[in-house]
């Protein structure tokens, strides 16, 4: 029943979700996908994928595409040739998919140029940390680093394409100062690129073998040997990366991500929500600003009422 799953995105007023490949060829060592996948990267052909999708639009008469992949831009050969067959088939679709930054930080103009004309509209990217120790901590391949991704913030925006990007705040051994740096950056990329979006989660560990895991065990943490201790409401949370009982992380620290969270996502509302007003942006924007251009996140309870008052959502639950 696929009309079921058909929705309207950021990307197009009918959008399916697709799978063209499976797992990922990289091990940064906070990712679950390393224990399922374990460095192996499978992909249908770029000729197989561009069929199908004309075939989902012939079909089902869909408009945007989300390809959930886990890596789907892991070969610029691939991406490329996709583009350019959706392009041959004159199809006027948008798309979206999941990278690595220091991975098109490579690909060549050419390949820019054919994602961007073939309907490429957001790519998730992985820019994790504002700071280059987290990083090599995290085993991003030693490749990641934050001028890298201030380097692609700058080469999105010229080619219109939005880059949606995730942190993750809180890191052991020193969550405090991997949380400020990180916050900072954030405003840093905000300034290079306003139409960036930002999606923050708390450092949760899984269970392989690397720094961060055993900081994370070193301070207390353990997994759950049980069923039940698994299906606990408190591991649920674990699992959607939000919660907020991890050894290592104080109060202040939780309230500072939170805090943050509420005026960054008020003073720059998610360019996803595609039923947001212009008025409403306006308001949530000047409601903000003064926090915002003073790095004042503390007790936003006027942003909190707005909330209630206007509903806007944060970019992870819009659009995806």
């Amino acid at each position: 029943d696929v009309p079921r799953y058909i929705r309207s995105t950021f990307m197009g007023s009918r959008t399916m979700t697709h799978h063209s490949s499976y797992g990922c060829p990289f091990f940064c060592n906070f990712c679950a996908v390393v224990n399922m996948v374990n460095g192996r990267w499978l992909a249908h052909s770029a000729e197989r994928v561009a069929n199908d999708v004309e075939m989902f639009v012939d079909r089902w008469g869909i408009n945007a595409v989300e390809f959930d992949d886990n890596n789907f831009f892991t070969a610029e050969a691939r991406v490329a040739e996709f583009s350019e067959r959706i392009l041959a088939a004159g199809l006027q679709i948008g798309w979206w998919g999941e990278a690595r930054i220091d991975t098109m930080m490579h690909y060549s103009e050419r390949t820019w140029e054919l994602m961007r004309d073939s309907g490429l509209k957001m790519v998730f990217l992985g820019a994790e940390s504002g700071s280059n120790a987290t990083l090599l901590r995290m085993n991003k391949g030693g490749k990641a680093s934050t001028e890298k991704t201030l380097e692609i913030a700058r080469k999105m925006a010229a080619y219109n394409i939005v880059p949606e990007m995730s942190f993750v705040l809180g890191n052991p051994p020193d969550p405090d100062e991997d949380t400020r740096q990180t916050i900072e950056f954030i405003r840093t990329v905000k300034q290079v690129n306003p139409a960036t979006e930002i999606i923050m989660y708390m450092y949760t560990p899984v269970p392989l073998a690397g720094e961060l895991y055993e900081q994370a065990k070193s301070t207390g943490f353990v997994f759950p040997e049980t069923l039940e201790g698994w299906i606990d409401p408190s591991w649920q949370e674990f699992s959607q990366r939000r919660s907020i009982s991890m050894p290592w992380l104080n109060d202040p620290i939780r309230r500072q991500i939170t805090n943050f969270q509420w005026v960054l996502n008020a003073y720059h509302p998610t360019t996803t929500d595609t039923g947001m007003s212009s008025l409403k942006r306006t308001t949530l924007r000047a409601a903000s600003a003064w926090r915002y251009r003073l790095g004042f996140y503390d007790h936003p309870l006027e942003l909190r009422a707005l909330h209630k008052v206007m509903s806007y959502q944060r970019p992870e639950t819009t659009g995806f």
